[in-house]
């Protein structure tokens, strides 16, 4: 597969091609929205700029009819393909994978919106009351394999281990595992539930509520642990589950200079305190992914929930393209230079046409020949 096919492959997986002439293409829209991912723009903007397709409505029209699901499962592929050159040139057999969640805030007049059931409240940026919100997984193992894997755009009062469960039985079907990773804000006995049903390695950064935990802490010492196994109940749809779990306890272990207490919830049997907290280190790399992804946002004032998950998914793809080069170029090929050199790509294959070009080149010429 070239390059040009990797880059268009997403949107041809959604957006059927038209066979008339003169009619906006999937090789038209995939350049005008890595434009506007690769500028943090509006779509709008972009159309303006590029010259390839009118204005954004002609795209939005372009996903009428289409499903969540149907995105997801475009997306989906695209991780399958993705996969198979990462197996071939990976030197891992076994894959870390974190979770975490990312916003976007809505700065629009929510009266108005299409769907509500997926605007939240809460203010994340000033002059946004709202925001939507996005579950991820991500590959966070090592430093070019950091691919985003799936994701799901979430609603008001949503069940985070519905979703977490629905994203794990497709990770689980393509790679081999070491463990799930999850931060505090997974740390709920219904999570647990899940997971055990499923049957996955997992590690999930506990809170500290309650005083469970402190007559534990009380008698270790330094940098000591202790695992231990705890019951509790999880109620869903007016029945009780009884779930369990270990609870590793560390206290005082040192990290970046300073000494933390840590709690995790695991099914994991590591030999050494300091193994459980290496490992969860690794759930950090998600957090680098969203703020790279915050770098190649595509931005849009449209309320549709398919138009947002789309553009949010979209830049998914455009970050897992880089990392995807990276995979062969090394380090050195960063989201700057990757930027760079994806508009002269498209510019070379005719993806691009900028407006104003031909006059910017003529006075170019004329300013600089003299």
């Amino acid at each position: 597969m070239g390059k040009q096919q990797l880059v268009n492959q997403f949107t041809k997986s959604i957006i059927k091609q038209e066979k008339r002439k003169n009619k906006v293409g999937t090789s038209q829209i995939t350049s005008t929205l890595i434009n506007a991912g690769l500028n943090t723009s509006f779509v709008n903007e972009s159309c303006k700029s590029t010259g390839q397709v009118s204005k954004s409505q002609v795209i939005y029209r372009k996903l009428k009819g289409k499903s969540l699901r149907e995105i997801q499962e475009c997306f989906q592929g695209n991780t399958v393909q993705f996969l198979k050159i990462l197996k071939i040139y990976s030197r891992n057999r076994f894959f870390i994978n974190s979770f975490d969640t990312t916003k976007e805030a809505f700065y629009g007049d929510t009266s108005k919106a299409e769907d509500k059931m997926y605007l939240h409240n809460g203010c994340i940026a000033k002059g946004s009351e709202h925001y939507y919100e996005y579950l991820t997984v991500s590959i966070t193992c090592n430093v070019t394999a950091k691919y985003i894997l799936d994701g799901v755009i979430v609603p008001v009062g949503w069940y985070i281990e519905d979703y977490v469960c629905h994203v794990i039985k497709f990770v689980k079907e393509q790679l081999p595992i070491i463990a799930f990773l999850f931060d505090r804000g997974f740390g709920t006995w219904g999570v647990i539930y899940k997971l055990r049903e499923l049957k996955v390695p997992y590690l999930i950064f506990w809170k500290k509520q309650g005083n469970w935990y402190k007559e534990h802490f009380d008698e270790l010492e330094d940098e000591g642990y202790r695992i231990i196994h705890r019951e509790n109940k999880y109620n869903r749809d007016k029945t009780n589950y009884t779930v369990n779990s270990d609870f590793v306890l560390i206290k005082q272990l040192e990290y970046d200079g300073k000494k933390f207490d840590w709690i995790f919830a695991t099914n994991l049997k590591l030999k050494k305190a300091t193994s459980y907290v290496k490992l969860y280190k690794k759930r950090w790399g998600i957090e680098t992914i969203h703020r790279v992804t915050d770098k190649i946002r595509i931005y849009t004032t449209s309320t549709n929930c398919v138009i947002r998950y789309f553009l949010f998914m979209f830049t998914c793809f455009v970050y897992n393209i880089w990392r995807l080069f990276q995979m062969f170029l090394g380090e050195g090929f960063t989201l700057a230079n990757h930027k760079t050199n994806m508009i002269i790509f498209m510019a070379k294959h005719g993806m691009i046409y900028p407006k104003h070009y031909d006059k910017f080149e003529m006075i170019a010429n004329e300013l600089f020949n003299s």
